[in-house]
């Protein structure tokens, strides 16, 4: 029994922690790209790209934007992002701290997005370097996180846009053979934290039914 006691305290101090780590500071977060500036045929709400903010090494932040199949079905020739803007937010990053892979730049100058808004930088790629999914990295600024990069909107209230080319157009409605995205819909929960606590549980309960046996075992 003295055994079952100290594994609970432990086991609900390491949940504590756990809980508290998840609430101030996601190691990794998702936000869905689900407003389009064209009809695509699509019904309200469907989610056309995936932006994921993760700790990288060394101190880095590590983006990765992908389309998702509402997209993927109605790709075309030479398909894929072929620009993306964000704002630092609480971060303290600027455009000097970007690493883009080769053939993309950027714009620093509050540009505009579309119907999405201004934000602080755009990263653009030519016709020839679209990328699906674009990765990019924020580098060399001390102590952001993930979440520092989702507290501040556009100036129409989106967290990312993005510009996605490339579309067979007969797919597309024959309207359309690229779209600009938008969204702020954030998933912060990190699924790392989730397996452990869930792993926990699994611990729990079998300690709990070992516990069971001794004592009716004692009992005999």
């Amino acid at each position: 029994m003295k055994t079952f006691r100290r594994f609970a305290k432990l086991s609900l101090a390491l949940v504590a922690s756990l809980t508290i780590t998840m609430q101030a500071n996601a190691a990794s977060l998702a936000v869905y790209l689900d407003e389009v500036n064209v009809d695509l045929g699509f019904s309200e709400g469907t989610n056309y790209l995936k932006v994921t903010v993760s700790d990288g090494v060394d101190g880095n932040i590590d983006f990765t934007v992908e389309t998702l199949d509402s997209l993927r079905n109605l790709a075309g020739s030479n398909f894929g992002i072929q620009s993306f803007s964000l704002n630092f937010g609480d971060s303290g990053a600027t455009a000097a701290n970007l690493q883009l892979n080769d053939g993309w730049s950027v714009k620093d100058n509050s540009p505009n997005h579309s119907i999405f808004g201004r934000f602080d930088v755009q990263l653009n790629g030519r016709g020839n370097s679209r990328q699906d999914p674009l990765e990019f990295s924020i580098v060399g600024v001390a102590g952001d996180t993930p979440d520092d990069y989702v507290t501040e909107l556009s100036s129409r209230n989106s967290l990312f846009a993005a510009h996605v080319a490339g579309f067979d157009s007969s797919s597309a409605g024959g309207n359309a053979s690229s779209a600009q995205f938008g969204g702020s819909s954030v998933v912060p929960v990190p699924a790392s934290a989730w397996l452990m606590l869930s792993g926990l549980g699994v611990l729990w309960v079998r300690a709990r039914r070992k516990v069971a046996v001794t004592d009716s075992a004692a009992t005999i």
